[in-house]
């Protein structure tokens, strides 16, 4: 009706990836700052995703409210089967070494890597947009979000997210308008995060990592492939979940001044903040608490010929706190990051043949783990992986417009040639982005402190997380837009490239 208005939506979609390595046998070999070669380790894999999705919303005008609510259901179902580490991974401290067969290094998979996830997410809201005053309007919502896991994985549903905004104008006559908002909003597990805690569980599929002279020996066996079977003298390495896994959320507060320059010009200042709380990680949480290691006390925890970057550093030993694994990797959600950001913008609407906006930010992001596949170098000690992110990029500049090349954008008139008609429907769109460079996080390579953890995560000695510098970024994209008008002048067709 002319007072409200229901919006009925259903999707369904197909996801489908497949990777296959160049090398189909054999090990991935790793020296580390000279030379990889061999089978990827995350691969072959294949994935296949169906999503259903189900929305339906109703909008209601009352007055001087606008009132929304609503609900979504959304279904996604996973075949995949993920390789990863089915042909073996060894690492070698030189080259000699690899012609000698002595691996520092050998790690390898087992078992079953197929796996069916299925997950479904509700959500509902109720929001209003009320118009307090004819210059301040205010902008009220709360949210619900629960998502069903794979069987034995917890379902946290304490996902209430309330929202708030305002814009204000000093007058009526006004060219400044003030924003404001603040909001709580839940995010989901990524299934390849939850993916490793059903396929390496320890019934299904498991891990197996050996050093020193069992990772040379298991090499050898292995005889430049990978191993037929599981070691009978190693302890299997397993994946799963925290008992008590909360969804990830964030809290995100702005301020903004948006200021009027001329009738098409507007110039922007605004701050953002986010505080992100329960993000993924993977840790192990089977090594008993870690000992400096000295030349005296070195191969009583395992380390034969230790190196300088290993003497006087913190170092796991042989014990486990669960004898029955080697290694235990949870998938917590123990991560944490804050982002401030402020953002500057000149836009002009498009009229006259052109618009443009030019944006600049500063900001700052800091967490202590950018991944969930992320794993600490201590896992005693989370404070130290507090640092910059891997997505920090401090500064960054956004150039983007669209331009109308030839003519103002209307139908052609009659009698005009086809040249004339492919002119004045052509369009720019160049996006030119500038931004300085991203940290990055110095590895030794290897395994140093004997803390199994895959991906690498152990750093030179005394050097921080996240502590190098990338370097900057210079980006241009360029869209080309040409509008074909129908013979009514109503309809157009755009093609873009």
């Amino acid at each position: 009706s002319q007072t409200a208005v229901n919006d009925l939506r259903f999707q369904l979609a197909r996801r489908h990836v497949l990777t296959r390595p160049n090398e189909g046998s054999g090990p991935q070999i790793l020296i580390p700052g000279i030379l990889t070669f061999g089978r990827v380790t995350d691969a072959p894999s294949e994935r296949t995703e169906d999503h259903y999705q189900l929305l339906d919303s109703i909008a209601l005008s009352r007055g001087h409210h606008l009132l929304r609510m609503g609900g979504a259901v959304n279904h996604v179902r996973m075949n995949a089967t993920l390789g990863d580490r089915l042909g073996g991974f060894a690492i070698f401290n030189s080259i000699e070494d690899l012609l000698a067969g002595r691996a520092e290094l050998f790690a390898q998979s087992f078992g079953d890597p197929h796996t069916q996830l299925n997950v479904t997410s509700y959500g509902t809201f109720v929001q209003d947009h009320w118009q307090v005053r004819p210059r301040l309007t205010l902008d009220i919502g709360l949210r619900y979000d629960y998502e069903t896991l794979p069987s034995g994985i917890h379902r946290d549903a304490n996902n209430f997210s309330p929202r708030i905004g305002l814009a204000w104008s000093p007058d009526n006559n006004s060219r400044w308008v003030v924003r404001g908002s603040y909001g709580v909003f839940f995010d989901r597990y990524l299934l390849a995060f939850l993916n490793p805690a059903v396929q390496k569980n320890g019934m299904q599929g498991f891990d197996q990592i050996v050093q020193g002279t069992a990772a040379a020996d298991a090499f050898r066996q292995a005889q430049g492939g990978p191993l037929l079977a599981a070691l009978s003298t190693v302890k299997p390495s397993i994946y799963r979940t925290e008992p008590n896994l909360r969804t990830p959320y964030s809290q995100q507060a702005s301020v903004g001044l948006e200021h009027q320059l001329f009738s098409d010009i507007t110039l922007s200042a605004n701050y953002l903040f986010v505080k992100a709380t329960h993000l993924p990680r993977t840790r192990n949480i089977n090594l008993a608490p870690p000992v400096i290691l000295t030349a005296d006390n070195a191969a009583a925890l395992g380390f034969v010929n230790p190196t300088p970057q290993q003497l006087g550093r913190p170092v796991f030993g042989p014990g486990r706190l669960d004898t029955r694994y080697d290694a235990i990797y949870q998938l917590e959600d123990s991560a944490a990051s804050n982002y401030h950001g402020l953002t500057i913008a000149l836009g002009r609407k498009l009229t006259k043949r052109f618009g443009l906006l030019a944006s600049y930010t500063v900001s700052k992001t800091i967490d202590d783990a950018s991944d969930f596949d992320e794993q600490p170098q201590n896992p005693y000690d989370l404070r130290a992986e507090r640092a910059l992110s891997r997505h920090d990029q401090r500064q960054r500049f956004v150039l983007s417009g669209i331009f109308n090349v030839f003519a103002d954008e209307k139908p052609p008139e009659p009698g005009d040639s086809v040249w004339k008609i492919l002119k004045n429907g052509l369009e720019l769109g160049p996006i030119l982005t500038l931004g300085s460079g991203r940290p990055f996080n110095p590895l030794v390579g290897n395994d140093t402190n004997h803390s199994l953890s895959l991906p690498l995560a152990a750093r030179p000695l005394g050097v921080a997380r996240n502590s190098l510098l990338g370097p900057s970024q210079k980006n241009l994209d360029m869209r080309f837009l040409e509008r074909v008008w129908f013979a009514d002048h109503k309809r157009l067709l755009d093609i873009a490239l």
